[in-house]
C-alpha cells in the first residue's frame, strides 16, 4: 500500500493536505477553545446579594430558643455527608440569558422572548424560567437622558448597536443583563441571543421539531382575510418557518399564550437535540452558531453542555415555569408614561420584591420545585 501511495503523487498530495487541515484545525480549537464566541459580559459584583428564601425565613410555627450546653463531646459521624460532584467539568452551574430577536440581524431588534437558564451539572438538571416581555423595569444602564425606565424587551433595543445608549460591553444583551440584576440582583454567566433567520436554521439543521401545542395557533396579517397559519390543539411537526411562526404569534392569546407556546418549542427542540441524532449534529449547529447566533459561550462552555446532555432525560430534567403567573396579568396591567417615547404605553408592572425572591431561589437551585 506504502507503495502505491508513493508512486501517486496525487494521493501523496491529499494526504498531506488532510494533515495540513487536521493541524490547523487543532491549533485553531487549542488557541480559541476558551475565547467566547462574542463579545462577553461584564457585570459588577454586587454590593448585596439577595438570599434564598430557604435561609431568610424559619419554618413556620418553629421558635429558635438557646439550646443547652451537652454534658458530653459528641462523637463525629464516621461519614460524612458526601458532596455531589458535577459532572463534564467543574462547573456546578451556569446562568444564561437567552433572547429571541424579532429580526433577521443583530444591529437593531426587541426582545420578543427573554428566559433565564439554569444548567445544573450536579443534578443534571436544566431549568427554565421566562420573563414577561413588556414588564416594566428601571434601566439604569442606558446612557441617553429620557431613558430611566422602559419595557424589559427595550433594554435589549436601546444597547444595541444600531440605537448605541450602552457604554458596556455586549450590546443589547448587555444591558439586558445589566438590566436583570440591577432590578433584580440576578448575576448571568452568559448570554445566547438568537434571531429570526437563525432559528429557522437551527430548526431545519435538525430536520424539524415535533411540538406539543396546548392551544389552537392562528396567525395572520391584518390586511389578509386568510389565516397565513393555523394548528389545531394538539402534537405537529414542524420546520423552521412553521416554528418562529409559532414563537411569535399572539392572536387571541396575548404574550403569555405567546410565552406557552415558545416554552412548548423550546421543549421540542431540546428533546430532538437530545436524541442519538441530534446529539451528532452538535458539531453541525456549534458551526452554525458561529455564524447566525451571537453569544459569550465559548468553545469549552458548548463542549461541557454537549456532555451534560447525555445525562439528561428530557421528560424529567428540562423544568419550565414563568416568573410572573399568567393569571395575575389582568392585575398587574397598567398604562405608564414611557419618558423617552414621549407617550403613554401599557406595560405590566409587577411587584420587584417578588421577583427578585422568586430569581435568588432560582439561582440557589430551589425554585421553580423540582
Amino acid at each position: 500500500m506504502l507503495e502505491a501511495i508513493k508512486r501517486s503523487p496525487v494521493k501523496i498530495g491529499i494526504i498531506l493536505a488532510v494533515l495540513l487541515v487536521f493541524n490547523v484545525v487543532g491549533w485553531f480549537v487549542y488557541f480559541t477553545w476558551d475565547k467566547p464566541l462574542d463579545e462577553a459580559i461584564s457585570l459588577p459584583t454586587l454590593t448585596f446579594t439577595p438570599e434564598p428564601s430557604s435561609t431568610l425565613t424559619p419554618s413556620p410555627g418553629v421558635v429558635e430558643t438557646s439550646q443547652p450546653t451537652p454534658t458530653e463531646t459528641p462523637i463525629p459521624s464516621d461519614t460524612p455527608t458526601p458532596t455531589i460532584e458535577p459532572v463534564c467539568g467543574e462547573d456546578t452551574s451556569l446562568t444564561i440569558l437567552l433572547m429571541g430577536i424579532d429580526i433577521e440581524d443583530y444591529l437593531y431588534g426587541l426582545a420578543d422572548s427573554i428566559s433565564l437558564v439554569r444548567v445544573d451539572f450536579q443534578t443534571h438538571k436544566v431549568v427554565m424560567v421566562s420573563l414577561p416581555r413588556d414588564l416594566w423595569v428601571d434601566i439604569p444602564g442606558a446612557t441617553h437622558p429620557d431613558i430611566t425606565k422602559g419595557k424589559l424587551n427595550q433594554a435589549y433595543f436601546y444597547g444595541t448597536e444600531g440605537m448605541g445608549y450602552f457604554d458596556g460591553p455586549g450590546y443589547g444583551a448587555g444591558l439586558l443583563a445589566d438590566t436583570l440584576q440591577q432590578n433584580f440582583g440576578i448575576t448571568v454567566d452568559h448570554y445566547i441571543t438568537v434571531n429570526k433567520l437563525a432559528f429557522r436554521e437551527i430548526v431545519d439543521a435538525l430536520g424539524g421539531i415535533s411540538v406539543y401545542l396546548p392551544e389552537d395557533v392562528y396567525v395572520k396579517h391584518n390586511y389578509m382575510p386568510a389565516p397565513r397559519l393555523f394548528l389545531t390543539a394538539g402534537y405537529h411537526n414542524l420546520n423552521g418557518k412553521q416554528a418562529e411562526e409559532v414563537v411569535r404569534a399572539r392572536v387571541y392569546i396575548g404574550d403569555f399564550g405567546r410565552i406557552n407556546n415558545q416554552k412548548q418549542v423550546i421543549k421540542g427542540l431540546a428533546n430532538q437535540m437530545l436524541t442519538p441524532s441530534g446529539i451528532s449534529q452538535i458539531p453541525g449547529l456549534y458551526s452554525q452558531m458561529r455564524i447566525y447566533v451571537k453569544t459569550d459561550l465559548s468553545a469549552a462552555d458548548i463542549s461541557q453542555m454537549a456532555c451534560l446532555a447525555t445525562y439528561l432525560d428530557p421528560e424529567q430534567d428540562l423544568i419550565f415555569d414563568n416568573i410572573v403567573p399568567s393569571e395575575v396579568v389582568d392585575d398587574i396591567s397598567m398604562v405608564v408614561w414611557d419618558t423617552y417615547r414621549k407617550d403613554e404605553v401599557f406595560a405590566l408592572v409587577y411587584d420587584k420584591e417578588i421577583i427578585t425572591q422568586r430569581l435568588a431561589d432560582f439561582e440557589a437551585g430551589i425554585w421553580p420545585p423540582q
